[in-house]
């Protein structure tokens, strides 16, 4: 191959594929703007929100989240929706799981599935307590609720 030849066969492959890296990127622009948007959302006292149970319901931003003290005093907090349909999953104490009535899925209390059609965990979302305060403070992003 002649090395004049062989510099437009190189000019045009790059031109070509950065041709089609431009179109796969117009066509899908969120793998260029995958900006993260968290949200801070303070619930309230821990004391206060567990004072008659382990377990509480809330709805947050339109979605509905359950939290769980543990027995530690650590508190988890889950997006209720079950991974397997997007039906809502409900916390049962005297069994130490959470079911979804739609299709008989059963997960764990760390959210894991152990029966049932869900092969996907529940969505953890970040908890923290203030200990100050003693606030419920959850750390909300798009792939959480």
């Amino acid at each position: 191959m002649k090395r004049r030849t062989f510099f437009q066969q190189i000019i045009k492959y790059t031109s070509l594929s950065g041709l089609s890296l431009l179109t796969f990127l117009g066509l899908f622009p969120e793998l260029i703007n995958q900006k993260k948007s968290i949200r801070k959302v303070i619930l309230g006292k821990a004391s206060d929100l567990f004072s008659s149970s382990k377990a509480i319901v809330r709805k947050v931003h339109d979605e509905t989240v359950i939290l769980l003290q543990k027995q530690t005093g650590d508190i988890e907090a889950f997006n209720a929706k079950c991974t397997h349909a997007g039906c809502m999953v409900e916390w049962k104490e005297t069994q130490h799981a959470f079911l979804c009535k739609c299709h008989g899925g059963i997960f764990n209390e760390k959210g894991d599935p152990i029966a049932g059609p869900p092969k996907k965990p529940l969505t953890k979302i970040q908890v923290d307590i203030r200990i100050s305060s003693d606030e419920i403070i959850l750390y909300l992003d798009d792939k959480s609720v």
